[in-house]
């Protein structure tokens, strides 16, 4: 079975890579509406609301990565949505509008600083 190596992605705000990150998920998820009714021997349901929440993480490099890193620092401060873009590949990636409900910076004596961010959809996800 083939499969896609993780070393051709990418996570772009707007037109802009941003530099640095190792590793990206997304996560997607739908809330799921009772419908079972009385006489009923399984339980029923339809489909609710879509939701979806990603994550990167990697070298901290906000101080020389102003269009990525320190954009995202910025967008977190000012509580300003992103338009993200998370690459599989060179042509296929997710696209939509998010904020930034967590950023983590973390800076060990024994190794390089770090950051992580957490991305909460706003509206639609697309795949292109």
């Amino acid at each position: 079975m083939a499969g896609t190596a993780g070393k051709k992605g990418k996570v772009m705000i707007g037109a802009n890579s941003v530099t640095a990150l190792n590793s990206w998920s997304l996560e997607l998820g739908i809330d799921t509406l009772d419908t079972t009714a009385f006489g009923d021997d399984w339980k029923n349901f339809i489909s609710g609301l879509k939701e979806w929440s990603a994550s990167a993480e990697g070298a901290y490099n906000v101080h020389t990565d102003a269009n990525g890193q320190a954009a995202l620092q910025n967008a977190f401060l000012n509580g300003t949505d992103v338009d993200l873009k998370l690459y599989v590949n060179n042509t296929n990636y997710y696209s939509g509008q998010a904020l930034i409900s967590g950023l983590s910076i973390e800076d060990p004596v024994d190794d390089i600083v770090t950051i992580s961010i957490e991305f909460q959809g706003n509206g639609a996800l697309a795949y292109t």
